[in-house]
């Protein structure tokens, strides 16, 4: 691996940027000279050095942007896992996936959570080829994990694991040098009463030099809708490294079915505020933080923000109009059936699994799929069904069975009927007790106060001067179908990021909808693009992560379909320039999460990132920064603002090509 230095100290850049270097990546461009470091507020902000790695060949041109293939043709052979009592929420909303460096090689590699194995973990060659690792994983293995994400709980320089698991609640997996010490995952305490935290996200809130983690709870979905306080939120603070759960605040307002969950410095005064979306009746929340750990909610009289979503499901904050400025995207149920925009695309339910190449999985996806034209959950519950029980066999039958009294329960509203739940069957058993636990209905005086809803469209808040403006229709990212995950980044390193939509749904349905790709044109609006990127889909998907698994400089995607194989998006795109950066912080928490780099081109061109963990549904990206050039061959200036506090500033050319590292001693 080739790699030039810049050292820095005492405020002043001493480099050795090599033409070489850059030749490798086949790129031109002047090396980089002597370049001052201006500290914030004219401190010293430390010692700081920069090492490069230039891109990978470009990987080869496809027919399309990105070539669709089922991902265990590079290694991640995870299997289809879906039973009868996945066929309910939140089993049916899939599990996560997070993407890191785990073992320090340079290459980002990828852990999928597992309710059935506990963890699918695989190592990256570097060329995006994938291996699983076969380490035991002890207790972990028993243990149903919804949320696993890698992010450095205890600041030694290596990704740990954090995992929310249903019903036996959240734990910390610490990385021992790039290997994870699966014999001995350290709970971090939550509420007594939750039942998931499906929603995540991480950052040092309290500014002391750490992670900390909000948890977004989750309880019992549509059937009762109103949740109990056991679906309260959390933060838990990091102390020193020790995250387990003693030090947390509750966060004020309504509990609700938090979907997603996402820490992000939306008014740029450098501490971390927090973004809660709710699904159903109960109102998504902003609060604005304060930098010692302390949250305020923005109200509807503040009149700041206009509305959000109804149905919320992920929440993305990012630089959409290159003016280094953030947008509030909120998504949820956004056009159900092709009837509602021509921009929904959809196959007819039966051709569901025809597309998928692996036997196994194709048969168990048909399997499932004839399962779901007899087990009707929800509101066309039909429990006549019970003697389809009776023909299946082993595990399925006992699901059933299972099942079928958890429905009849619900239906007769009647708790004591879970008691004829077999003991061997805890998942269904708490599906029916949770429906039946108590709850208090909101007050309309206290709705009055929390910020308003709307159903139908997802919402692009962009900010005008004094407030807020809801963008999305004029923009052209009303529509997005069931959107569970959206991925915003620049995909064809044109310069403008992107917006790609991950959908569908489980509930009875007789079409199935494709993910969205739209398209940035730059000129403030955004065009439905997913049959000529090649990102059309029709598999029901939850969860995605976008990132350079082959290091060529553009932006690959995995995604993990609820009922199909894990499926590889390869970018082969072959023009636009782009440049990366990753941060590591001895000051503060060690990977620069929620710090925000800027970056100015040649022509006055601002580009804003922010480092995130979380507010997408179950996926979690490496905090990598990528910024798509279009035809600029250099970032003229980039501006770190750490997490933590501080401003480093490059102001001489950072050549295009490469994958820089900014460590601040």
């Amino acid at each position: 691996m080739t790699r030039s230095k810049i050292h820095v100290a005492d405020g002043r850049i001493f480099l050795a940027l090599v033409a070489t270097v850059f030749a490798l990546a086949g790129l031109g461009g002047a090396a980089v000279t002597a370049e001052e470091i201006a500290a914030d507020k004219g401190q010293s902000d430390g010692s700081v050095s920069i090492t490069s790695r230039p891109f990978a060949p470009r990987s080869p041109a496809h027919e399309t942007v990105f070539q669709r293939v089922e991902a265990r043709t590079h290694g991640i052979d995870k299997p289809l896992e879906l039973s009868i009592k996945d066929m309910w929420p939140p089993f049916w909303e899939g599990r996560s996936l997070t993407t890191g460096d785990i073992d320090h090689d340079g290459d980002l590699d990828l852990v999928i959570a597992s309710t059935e194995r506990g963890l699918y973990l695989y190592e990256n060659d570097g060329a995006g080829q994938f291996s699983r690792r076969e380490e035991a994983l002890g207790p972990v293995a028993d243990l149903d994990v919804f949320n696993a994400a890698l992010v450095d709980i205890d600041n030694d320089g290596w990704l740990d694991l954090f995992l929310a698991t249903y019903l036996d609640g959240n734990f910390v997996v610490h990385n021992r040098q790039g290997s994870f010490d699966m014999a001995s995952p350290e709970p971090v305490r939550n509420r007594d009463d939750a039942m998931l935290s499906i929603s995540l996200s991480f950052a040092d809130v309290d500014r002391d030099g750490d992670l900390d983690a909000a948890l977004g709870n989750w309880a019992a979905g549509w059937y009762r809708r109103i949740p109990g306080e056991e679906s309260r939120n959390r933060v838990v603070f990091n102390e020193n490294g020790t995250l387990d759960g003693s030090s947390f605040t509750e966060l004020s307002g309504l509990p609700g079915e938090s979907l997603v969950i996402l820490l992000s410095d939306i008014d740029l005064n450098g501490t971390a505020d927090l973004l809660v979306g709710n699904d159903f009746e109960l109102p998504d929340y902003v609060y604005l933080g304060d930098g010692e750990g302390g949250f305020t909610p923005i109200t509807r009289a503040d009149g700041l923000i206009p509305h959000t979503t109804n149905t919320t499901m992920s929440i993305k904050t990012a630089d959409l109009h290159n003016d280094g400025m953030p947008e509030i995207f909120f998504t949820q149920i956004a056009g159900r059936s092709s009837r509602v925009s021509e921009r929904l695309k959809m196959q007819p339910l039966a051709e569901y699994c025809d597309d998928i190449v692996h036997a196994e999985t194709k048969a168990l996806c048909i399997r499932n799929m004839e399962i779901k034209t007899w087990y009707k959950s929800g509101n066309r519950f039909d429990p006549s069904y019970s003697a389809r029980c009776q023909e299946l066999t082993g595990t399925l039958e006992a699901e059933c069975r299972a099942m079928l009294v958890k429905d009849l329960a619900i239906q007769k509203d009647n708790p004591e009927i879970c008691a004829l739940i077999p003991a061997g069957q805890p998942i269904p058993r708490a599906y029916c007790d949770i429906h039946f636990k108590p709850f208090e209905a909101p007050l309309m005086s206290v709705f009055d106060t929390t910020l308003r809803q709307i159903m139908r469209t997802n919402v692009l808040l962009t900010w005008q001067g004094e407030s807020y403006a809801d963008t999305a229709t004029q923009e052209g990212l009303e529509i997005g179908g069931w959107t569970w995950d959206n991925k915003i980044a620049d995909f064809d390193n044109d310069g403008w990021q992107d917006v790609y939509i991950v959908n569908g749904t489980w509930v009875p349905n007789e079409v199935s909808p494709s993910n969205l790709f739209y398209h940035n044109t730059g000129e403030g609006r955004f065009e439905e693009a997913s049959g000529p990127f090649g990102l059309e889909d029709y598999l029901m998907t939850a969860s995605a992560v976008a990132f350079d698994m082959d290091h060529d400089g553009d932006l690959d995607m995995i995604s993990q379909p609820v009922n199909g194989p894990v499926m590889l998006f390869r970018n082969g795109s072959q023009t636009g320039n782009a440049i990366q950066f990753e941060l590591r912080d001895s000051r503060g928490n060690s990977h620069g999460l929620g710090a925000r780099l800027v970056a100015e081109l040649p022509d006055g061109t601002t580009m804003m990132r922010e480092l995130q963990s979380g507010g997408g549904f179950m996926s979690f990206d490496a905090p990598v920064a990528h910024f798509g050039l279009g035809d600029a061959g250099e970032v003229s200036r980039l501006t770190v603002h750490w997490a933590g506090g501080g401003t480093t500033e490059i102001n001489e050319p950072l050549a295009a090509g490469a994958t820089y590292r900014i460590t601040r001693q």
